[in-house]
């Protein structure tokens, strides 16, 4: 179960981590800082997602939240850009793909200059007192938490069945690899002793990896075609990358079912459990 004193610890130290990642970020905005604060800000956001409504609505920690959130959408922008870019340069230099690659350079810059005028106000506010004003009970943190998690848990037991039998479901993918993020995070405000809340995250991180893969491959193949014309170079990198998702698809597949089956050891059995045990 949740307890007040730890999860207003985490609440802190995540504030602490964004403030941190957000300066390092603004001296050096490379891939792995821009990895790093949207990771950051993804953890801020489920510690403050488990308030009551009342201590999210109008108070200095959902203004920061809310001001984060902004930076970390403009982040994943530039992340996916970096993702493209990055597949792009395996191949061959060409004139399209050249074209292709500075393009999104020029753009992922133009990005980067608007993600810096949001992150440097939140340089400047005092985390420190953030919190002063929170006045949350134990029992209104646990009612909320358990309420969060038993829509993530159902939502994530109803998408899986219908992303397994279609590889082309892109938005229920897309839908059940947040969800698994955000029950990710979530049940990191647990205690490393709950041994099934641990089991858990690590079952929901491998396959929040094996679906963030096949996404990097559906927005590099979505943004490919959506180019005016194609050379016949820019056609093969769509192909190769088809592939590449159809092994990555496969890869999920044979590990979820693996995974999926209906004994105690299988993971939605685990994920069921601990819904009713919460």
């Amino acid at each position: 179960m949740l307890n007040l004193l730890p999860f207003l610890t985490k609440l802190s130290e995540n504030l602490q981590s964004v403030n941190n990642r957000i300066n390092k970020y603004l001296k050096k905005p490379n891939a792995k800082q821009i990895h790093d604060i949207r990771t950051s800000i993804r953890r801020l956001d489920a510690t403050f997602s488990t308030l009551p409504k009342k201590y999210r609505n109008g108070s200095s920690l959902s203004k920061y939240v809310l001001q984060c959130k902004e930076l970390f959408k403009i982040n994943s922008e530039i992340r996916d850009f970096d993702i493209i870019i990055e597949k792009l340069q395996k191949y061959p230099s060409s004139g399209q793909r050249d074209n292709i690659i500075e393009d999104l350079k020029k753009t992922r810059l133009a990005r980067l200059e608007r993600a810096k005028t949001i992150a440097v106000p939140l340089k400047s506010i005092d985390t420190a007192t953030i919190l002063d004003e929170l006045g949350v009970t134990e029992k209104e943190l646990q009612k909320r938490f358990v309420k969060i998690v038993s829509r993530l848990i159902f939502t994530i037991d109803s998408i899986f069945p219908v992303v397994l039998s279609n590889p082309q479901e892109l938005e229920k993918m897309h839908d059940l690899r947040i969800s698994c993020k955000k029950l990710r995070y979530m049940l990191e405000l647990l205690p490393n002793n709950n041994k099934l809340a641990v089991q858990t995250r690590e079952s929901l991180k491998k396959i929040q990896d094996n679906l963030g893969s096949i996404h990097d491959s559906d927005f590099t193949i979505g943004y490919l075609k959506s180019l005016p014309q194609s050379s016949k170079q820019i056609q093969e990198i769509i192909d190769k990358e088809n592939d590449h998702r159809r092994l990555q698809f496969e890869r999920f597949l044979n590990y979820s079912k693996r995974r999926l089956g209906i004994s105690p050891d299988s993971f939605l059995f685990k994920l069921r459990s601990f819904n009713l045990a919460s």
